[in-house]
């Protein structure tokens, strides 16, 4: 069914309670699901060829969430095992569906991104903000590091990230960021029985999310994000126990000039128990799959 965006998933939950007279969530008959089927073809975040049996499954993992995942999970695991996954894989790369899907996935997101932007520059033009001095810097960043002594004990794990959140809930921004994207994903379940790679969500009973700052600064986001990290690398905090490597590598401002007002924010995630505990590890390059090769016909 493929990666939902959060409003599309809302839209879906809002149709079903609407049809239901008493405004609750439950499994429809054929005839309303063809209704909020047409309703959600017209919604601005429905995917290509929304279909009724991926609305039939949408509404399945509303209704009886854990239920539904057991059920991906043993089907994933089965065509894994058979041989079928592989086959499926296959198929469907060598039809072209896959590039055409990619393509234009790729084009809408790079558009909402685009909007986004201009959108964030244009409602914090006059939101400037003052850039801290080193003594300020130091002051803040020893304050979050004994918060995170305290809170992760002598066995639990830190990260510690930035970033930028223009058209989203800061909450829905740190969340999504602090166990990484695409490629610099973060941690990997130690039972690979099912899904591979670790988001917020499913570990979100054992972890803290912080945002110790949020502003329209991207060297306030930066500069905190780097001291807090060089402080624990110099208490050799342990790299079992943190998901950084390096010391502020990258920034948060992308490709904008660092003087544009732009909503940016350090988050740490902090755990009391280690990454054992809670059945994760840390990704290694060898978790992520190998980077595809461009064809020649498109060199």
């Amino acid at each position: 069914m493929g990666s939902l965006s959060k409003l599309f998933w809302a839209a879906i939950e809002k149709g079903v309670c609407d049809i239901d007279t008493n405004g609750k969530l439950r499994k429809l008959n054929a005839d309303e699901k063809r209704q909020l089927l047409a309703i959600l073809r017209e919604h601005e975040d429905c995917p290509v060829k929304w279909s009724f049996r991926s609305l039939r499954q949408a509404i399945d993992r509303l209704v009886n969430p854990d239920k539904a995942k057991a059920a991906r999970d043993r089907n994933h695991k089965r065509r894994r095992e058979n041989g079928k996954q592989e086959d499926i894989r296959e198929k469907y790369k060598e039809s072209g569906k896959r590039k055409s899907a990619n393509d234009r996935n790729n084009a809408k997101r790079s558009k909402a991104t685009r909007e986004a932007n201009a959108q964030a520059i244009l409602a914090n033009k006059d939101h400037k903000e003052d850039t801290w001095d080193e003594d300020t810097l130091g002051k803040k960043a020893t304050d979050i590091v004994e918060m995170i002594v305290e809170k992760c004990g002598p066995d639990g794990f830190v990260h510690v990230c930035g970033g930028a959140w223009p058209g989203k809930d800061l909450n829905e921004a740190i969340e999504a960021e602090c166990f990484g994207k695409g490629r610099s994903r973060h941690a990997v379940f130690i039972d690979d029985t099912g899904r591979k790679f670790v988001r917020y969500r499913d570990v979100s009973e054992y972890v803290e999310l912080f945002a110790p700052y949020s502003g329209t600064n991207c060297l306030n986001a930066d500069g905190l994000e780097k001291r807090v990290q060089t402080k624990l690398i110099d208490m050799e905090w342990p790299q079992h126990r943190r998901m950084f490597v390096c010391k502020g590598k990258g920034s948060c401002k992308g490709k904008r000039d660092a003087k544009t007002p732009f909503p940016y924010y350090t988050c740490v995630l902090v755990c009391e128990q280690s990454m054992e505990q809670i059945g994760i590890r840390l990704a290694t390059t060898k978790d992520h799959a190998s980077k595809r090769k461009r064809s020649s016909s498109s060199l």
